[in-house]
């Protein structure tokens, strides 16, 4: 899925275009708060009617969780690709920074991440959303587990900390960038920080 910052704003087609409102509302949710959008705000810049927004995605808390999916697709995949790669360990965390910190202006997303500002918001959210929240969560600290014991099989990562620790601390520091970001830190010091954060690892 494609996403640009502004989708276009049509009139009120006879049938709703499921990808169309995906992407105002993932965009919606990662520019701003995704418990202060309504269902409202998605049907005006999409001109779908509410009945059938209902219809393709049960309710809000069904939106939600189907904007998180794209979200995974869109965003997540890259990281997890670096993660899967064959290249050694200080390569690929490089490389995992590097993507973490790329400007988001020239690839035409919002700051910050979608997952973990609704993380922080869990109580805020509808059964479904829930449900995704964990199960991405759950995702990403898998990845980060098989990365971290490839590379200690190589002799890249040190042994002596627990792999769930370990994935632990990077899920947490990569949130901790993505708040950084929102904030407007810079990309070069949240790299820094980064680089900083992880240099004990190898």
């Amino acid at each position: 899925m494609s996403v640009s910052r502004n989708p276009p704003t049509r009139g009120r087609p006879k049938k709703l275009d499921r990808e169309h409102v995906l992407k105002t509302a993932l965009l919606c949710y990662w520019a701003d708060s995704p418990t202060d959008v309504p269902i409202s705000e998605i049907c005006e810049k999409t001109g779908a009617s509410k009945p059938s927004l209902y219809r393709e995605f049960g309710s809000d808390d069904g939106l939600k969780e189907a904007a998180l999916d794209a979200y995974d697709e869109l965003v997540s995949q890259r990281r997890y690709d670096i993660l899967a790669g064959d290249q050694p360990y200080d390569e690929a965390l490089e490389a995992l920074i590097t993507h973490t910190v790329q400007d988001r202006k020239k690839a035409d997303v919002p700051n910050g991440c979608l997952l973990f500002a609704m993380r922080a918001r869990r109580e805020e959210f509808g059964p479904l959303t829930l449900a995704k929240i964990d199960q991405l969560r759950e995702n990403s600290l898998e990845q980060y587990r098989q990365w971290i014991d490839r590379a200690k099989s190589n002799a890249q990562f040190r042994r002596d900390i627990p792999t769930d620790t370990a994935a632990l601390y990077f899920d947490a520091q990569m949130g901790s960038a993505m708040r950084l970001q929102k904030e407007g830190v810079s990309n070069k010091v949240i790299g820094e920080i980064l680089r900083t954060a992880f240099s004990a690892f190898g």
